[in-house]
């Protein structure tokens, strides 16, 4: 009870924030840039700019700037009311300047850094009507990317009359370096527009993409007009009349779009695929490329899709220190907790199971914030008691600053989620869905962290699909599982079907009838009953080895954890299921546990590993890239103490995970990772 309430005091005493906003002015001296400043400081060229406007024309030796509140030269110290309630808590003893500056003589031909380097200044442009991204890009000498990064709700809207844009201006020669593609813009020839063409059609045909075709036509314009000369490759991979063919459609790869994810979701195979685009042979596929592919294809596919094993370790990727501004919504109900009275506390933690998963939570983030700081990362944490209300939530959001924000994490109902995400959407703020699995098709600024249901149905189904060996395989599924058993029947088509009797129980006979000898049995389970799961596993037990069954479930739900059901039983068969998170103690989690004990002297619940994975996660997100969009499109999975993150985006709606586990039990009674 005591650790509990020191989490508690730590939320009240770090609801407004963890650090101090410190002001300060810096004096320019010589060699001195604003890039340099930024980077002292721990903040962006963008914050000086617009805390001194005149700074965009350059700076004197002697002048005076202003340095944002977030910047600091050296570690912060809280407030002596925070600071006062933080206890014992460990603080970091080296120096964060000198560790990020090392962090940074360790970059190499980081492209963030070569952009700001060369970039001169801003300017604000008022968009007129009728103008479009692409011809603001081309007024400024700009890409559209660019613009996008530092107007971060052009990545999910559309452009407005009215709008006022920030440009930022590049010297000269970053702009020409900016368009130097593929080795495929080396020799160009003129092309003459004919009817029908397209500038897809025109990119795809010599194996390029659509911005590197208007690289190398700054003029084209928007639309193109019968007999305009434009500059193309000399290379033609594709020819003309195929693009008419009623089968087929042009389609632009996105970010992390693999050959192998396409192929996947296409069921098509990848010799194929190079028919049908000669081009990949030559340059291979680029996020951008236009491909021919068959109009039936349905690419929502991919979002269900798991490509390779890259893993990626975002702390040896860091480049961007800049401070970070983090909000935590969740539903503490601190108006009803009587902290003068103890056991009314207790009483009402141990009958609020969603006070327990929020304080467990927030226990984690605070670790992860302190790890973080010791990579150099250094956050801003607000943190705002929900009380699972949405007028509350509406309340904070229009009393406090969430324009700013990198991110906010919480709240924990799906509806509320929804209502931050709607009303941070015109920010472009990124909210971040804890510990729901239901996926929004409204908001584009909305991360689901935890994978769906129907992503770890297929992480299953997928990976048994990669046996091609004999197997018979035999479903049993209750009537409230009807849906995935009509699943897995398409997907195995020849398996057979078990339907318990009404009573959730079945006969002895009804599953010898089933089994095979002289081949694999694998038998999937699928139920949330605890008679039914306790009926089956003695009868597959006692045959599993003459019949060689291996049990499978989609859902391995809370009723596999009953006394009922005998592990030794789970053990013999080697279940197999999905899972969210690891479920068991490794190498990996003993670090982590020791600083959870050292910390809050107790073992820390799933929900504080969660709070630590995604927190954590997050924040070396922000300092690997401009923002959180920009690292949604790394390729690859990160992974940490039980959890593993590996972000997509679906054609419409926000951004999911797809990266789950496949566990078993040995016959030895471990669980190991088999996928």
């Amino acid at each position: 009870m005591k650790n509990v309430l020191f989490i508690i005091l730590l939320l009240v005493g770090s609801t407004r924030s963890l650090q101090a906003q410190i002001a300060k002015k810096h004096i320019v001296s010589k060699g001195d840039t604003v890039y340099s400043i930024a980077k002292r400081y721990g903040t962006t060229t963008e914050a000086i700019f617009k805390l001194n406007p005149s700074s965009v024309d350059g700076i004197g030796i002697g002048s005076t700037l202003l340095i944002p509140g977030k910047g600091v030269e050296t570690p912060k110290t809280v407030t002596p009311k925070v600071k006062k309630e933080l206890g014992n808590v460990a603080k970091p003893k080296q120096n964060v300047e000198g560790e990020v500056e090392e962090l940074l003589k360790g970059l190499d031909n980081v492209e963030d850094l070569i952009s700001e380097k060369h970039q001169l200044r801003f300017k604000t442009h008022k968009v007129r009507r009728k103008e479009t991204l692409y011809s603001i890009s081309k007024k400024y000498k700009v890409t559209i990317d660019d613009l996008k990064k530092f107007n971060k709700r052009l990545y999910s809207e559309e452009l407005r009359k009215g709008d006022k844009l920030k440009v930022p201006i590049f010297s000269e020669d970053y702009y020409k370096n900016k368009i130097k593609g593929s080795s495929r813009l080396s020799t160009t020839t003129k092309y003459v527009i004919k009817p029908q063409d397209t500038k897809f059609g025109i990119a795809r045909r010599h194996g390029i993409t659509v911005a590197q075709l208007e690289s190398i036509n700054p003029e084209m314009g928007d639309i193109l007009s019968i007999g305009q000369q434009i500059t193309v490759p000399t290379a033609i991979l594709v020819k003309y009349d195929e693009e008419k063919d009623p089968r087929f459609r042009l389609y632009e790869i996105k970010p992390k779009e693999t050959v192998y994810s396409l192929t996947k979701a296409l069921k098509i195979s990848e010799d194929s695929l190079n028919v049908l685009n000669p081009f990949l042979k030559v340059d291979g596929l680029k996020a951008g490329m236009i491909l021919r592919l068959p109009k039936s294809s349905n690419l929502d596919s991919l979002a269900i899709d798991y490509v390779g094993d890259l893993k990626i370790n975002l702390e040896d990727r860091l480049s961007n220190f800049a401070p970070k501004r983090l909000a935590l919504m969740l539903p503490f109900n601190l108006d009803k907790l009587g902290l003068d009275d103890p056991e009314a506390t207790e009483t009402l933690m141990k009958k609020d199971r969603v006070l327990r998963i929020s304080l467990d939570f927030y226990a984690g983030a605070l670790l992860a914030v302190e790890q973080a700081k010791k990579k150099g990362i250094t956050t801003d944490i607000s943190v705002y008691d929900t009380q699972n209300d949405k007028g509350k939530i509406l309340e904070h959001i229009k009393k406090n600053n969430f324009d700013d924000l990198d991110a906010v994490i919480g709240p924990l109902y799906q509806k509320n989620i929804e209502t931050v995400a709607s009303e941070l959407k015109k920010y472009q703020t990124p909210v971040f869905s804890p510990i729901s699995n239901k996926e929004s098709k409204l908001y584009n600024n909305f991360f689901q962290t935890m994978p769906s249901a129907a992503m770890l149905e297929d992480k299953l189904i997928n990976y048994m699909l990669r046996d091609t060996l004999p197997k018979n395989v035999i479903i049993i599924a209750d009537a409230k599982h009807e849906a995935i058993k009509l699943k897995l029947k398409e997907k195995f088509p020849k398996a057979k079907i078990v339907t318990p009797q009404k009573e959730n129980f079945i006969y002895e006979a009804d599953i010898i009838d089933v089994l095979e000898e002289g081949v694999r049995n694998w038998v999937f389970v699928e139920s949330s009953s605890i008679p039914l799961i306790s009926n089956i596993t003695p009868y597959l037990n006692a045959r599993h080895e003459s019949h060689q069954i291996t049990l499978f479930t989609t859902d391995k739900n809370d009723a596999y954890d009953n006394e009922s059901i005998q592990n030794s039983h789970l053990s013999k068969l080697e279940f197999h299921y999905p899972s969210i998170d690891k479920e068991f103690d490794d190498a990996s989690k003993s670090t982590f546990l020791k600083m959870y004990k050292n910390k809050y002297g107790t073992i820390p619940t799933r929900y504080a590993i969660r709070g630590f994975d995604i927190i954590y996660d997050i924040l070396l997100r922000l300092a690997s890239a401009d923002d959180l969009y920009h690292a949604a499109t790394f390729e690859g999975t990160t992974e940490y103490v039980e959890n593993k993150f590996n972000y997509g985006k679906k054609s419409m709606g926000g951004y999911y995970n797809k990266a789950a586990y496949l566990i078993k039990y040995t016959k030895d009674l471990k669980l190991v990772i088999v996928d």
